[in-house]
């Protein structure tokens, strides 16, 4: 049972798994005992527990696979026992058995070759890169029809429904054509999907090489010349890193140098914003290694990863870790950097942070160039708007190790929860936890967990969204949604990105008006962004994060959980980001000051301090971090353009050990090469 669950089956999981393995069971008990009516109501029950698999519960699938009752095992099994009821019943040998039996010969046949042609196209098909706003057009690549694409084998073979249903309906005492139908209904349905397959197939046997889209890919790059690549690889999972690269896009679109968006896996792909940059995404390092960024000089770098190195390797463009914001975690400051050529950071804050781990990183290459994400970020809300004030909970997620353990989730954060549930201030809580958090800790999981819950009990003693509310969200987001997939299959125009901006701006509108004063927001989903989050609070409780940073730059009070009860100057000194904050201690100490100072920002005892941790966590306000941002792209890619002008590339330097040395060795010894062969003497 404790490996079924550590394999995701849950509750619901376990109840289908169990009412297929019984149903199964029960059904070679009644094809003995002939009860053909009792059989028949469990194969209604079996193939609702497979359409249950194939689409409600698909951890079921790996599951039944890896204990070898798969997908094929369990359409023979139906086959087989609906054969022996024809035994059992003294029915073997008539017109229905025949067809029954041909029935079904014709359609495990027919299923398997349209299985084996459906995955010969899914391969032939699978293109070493995928694009946006590139034209391949010239490859004239054949469509995938979506049939192809939307019917595996694990649909296809409940089709064999109306072949079991007759053949059992004709032994519960109807008439012969029902068996016979019901064989020729479920091989003919088949038999058209198949012969529908076949012409795709052979359009697919023509299928462009990966070395010919990989050159047609060449001849899109040759033609837009890129300068600067923001390049992104993290590891796919059910909620992903994105997000880093996401929070960069518009900084780069708004760039005066031609920018390229390169991924490195497919599944991370539908989570990229809409964009009118080129995209190309390409996992293998030698398709990575074949492509042409000969235009390129500088690459930005969102994240640390262990895939940055299939571009880092490459001399003549510059490599800046840009990250994905600043905090006073360990990997903000992480020795794997000094494999780039720069680290930008936003203010004095990001310098001093890579001064006190002396990691060896020379200072001359760290470059302040602000945030520009932050520019969306709003100053305190009017008396009127924090009459209820809105406080931000967002806690961080466990780190890759415990030494980055810093989530106060399983410490303060249940109670923290309640206490501001129950505040009869009153208080709004927006929920906003770490995309990642309750991924490596059970214990992180079970206070979201518990903190999910409380907020949405709490919510239904509140007035609810209206329905009209809750349908014009609908409509909203299925409109996003249909955009960002129609972003992956066509070129964007500045137009229409601004459609899909302005689609994101009613939604956002919509969802805080429509909520009321009082209603709490659990937000796990993208949406609303972290920023509309924030400017949609009074204040703010979070953990050791680049998020602190980030709120900062609204002017607001925070508090910061200090898990382990240290010195106000100690904690402050060890993370600068608490310089400004409020100390959140063990019993929720400290609360009612940030409460206070959202309520009344007068009495703000840190609203001060903050101004001056602003400039030197994110830089100054002038010149704006976009223009700071632009600016360090245009003298990095000018100082690349130098080093290695368009048209050179970066050649190892021949080995020479006699540079430079005397003519005096001993017999035989070679001579320095700058002398002629000529004046060479033994």
């Amino acid at each position: 049972m404790n490996r079924l669950r550590h394999l995701g089956v849950n509750g619901t999981a376990l109840a289908v798994l169990a009412a297929m393995g019984l149903s199964f069971l029960l059904q070679a008990v009644e094809v003995a005992m002939a009860q053909v009516w009792v059989f028949g109501v469990l194969t209604l029950v079996l193939y609702t527990t497979e359409w249950l698999v194939a689409q409600r519960v698909t951890v079921l699938t790996k599951v039944l696979s890896r204990i070898r009752v798969g997908l094929t095992v369990r359409m023979l099994l139906r086959q087989i026992l609906l054969i022996a009821l024809y035994v059992s019943v003294g029915a073997i040998g008539t017109t229905a058995y025949w067809s029954t039996f041909a029935g079904l010969a014709a359609f495990f046949v027919l299923s398997l070759g349209y299985d084996l042609m459906r995955m010969q196209i899914l391969r032939r098909s699978r293109l070493p890169v995928r694009t946006r706003n590139l034209d391949l057009s010239a490859l004239n690549l054949p469509q995938v029809p979506r049939f192809v694409r939307e019917l595996p084998m694990n649909r296809v073979f409940l089709a064999d429904f109306a072949l079991v249903a007759g053949g059992v309906a004709h032994l519960a005492g109807g008439p012969e054509w029902l068996a016979v139908g019901g064989a020729a209904l479920s091989a003919g349905a088949v038999l058209v999907l198949a012969l529908a397959t076949v012409p795709t197939l052979l359009a697919h046997l023509r299928f462009p090489s990966d070395a010919e889209v990989i050159e047609e890919v060449n001849e899109r790059l040759r033609a837009y010349r890129p300068e600067v690549v923001l390049y992104f690889t993290f590891g796919v999972g059910s909620q992903n890193g994105v997000y880093q690269a996401n929070m960069w896009l518009e900084a780069v679109e708004r760039l005066d140098r031609r920018a390229l968006v390169v991924f490195r896996e497919h599944a991370n792909l539908p989570h990229l914003e809409p964009t009118p940059l080129p995209v190309v995404c390409v996992p293998r390092a030698d398709d990575l290694a074949a492509l042409d960024l000969s235009t390129v000089r500088v690459a930005l770098y969102p994240g640390n990863a262990g895939k940055n190195i299939h571009l880092v390797q490459r001399a003549e463009i510059k490599h800046v870790f840009v990250g994905h914001g600043d905090s006073d975690k360990l990997p903000s400051s992480n020795r794997v950097s000094r494999i780039f050529d720069e680290i930008w950071v936003a203010g004095r804050g990001g310098r001093e942070r890579y001064r006190r781990v002396r990691h060896a990183i020379d200072d001359r290459d760290v470059v302040e160039v602000g945030r520009p994400q932050l520019d969306v970020v709003k100053g305190p809300r009017s008396a009127a708007e924090r009459s209820v004030p809105t406080v931000i909970y967002a806690p961080t997620w466990e780190g890759v190790d415990d030494n980055n353990y810093l989530t106060s989730a399983d410490t303060v954060g249940v109670e923290l929860v309640e206490r501001l549930l129950a505040d009869g201030g009153p208080v709004r809580l927006i929920y906003k936890p770490h995309p990642l958090l309750g991924k490596r800790s059970p214990r992180a999981a079970e206070a979201h967990r518990r903190i999910v819950e409380a907020i949405t009990a709490h919510n239904r003693g509140l007035d609810p969204v209206t329905p009209e509310a809750e349908r014009r969200l609908a409509e909203l987001r299925a409109r996003i949604e249909h955009f960002r997939q129609e972003s992956s299959e066509r070129n964007l125009t500045p137009g229409d990105l601004a459609g899909y901006r302005d689609l994101l701006r009613q939604w956002h509108d919509l969802y805080w008006t429509s909520s009321g004063p009082l209603r709490h927001h659990v937000v796990t989903d993208p949406f609303p962004t972290l920023f509309s989050c924030f400017n949609e609070s009074d204040a703010m409780v979070s953990d050791i994060s680049s998020v602190v940073a980030d709120f900062i730059a609204s002017g607001k009070p925070y508090a910061i959980a200090d898990l382990w009860d240290t010195s106000d100057d100690e904690f402050r000194a060890q993370y600068p980001s608490a310089g400004a904050g409020y100390l959140l201690r063990p019993g929720l100490a400290g609360l009612d000051e940030v409460l206070a100072a959202a309520r009344e920002p007068a009495g703000d005892a840190m609203a001060r301090r903050r101004e001056i941790l602003k400039e030197y966590l994110l830089g100054p306000d002038e010149p704006d971090s976009q223009t700071r941002f632009s600016a360090a792209v245009d003298a990095l890619y000018e100082r690349g353009l130098r080093d290695f002008p368009l048209g050179t590339f970066a050649e190892p330097i021949p080995a020479d050990p006699f540079r430079g040395e005397e003519p005096d060795g001993p017999e035989g010894a070679a001579l320095p090469v700058n002398v002629p062969d000529t004046e060479r003497t033994v």
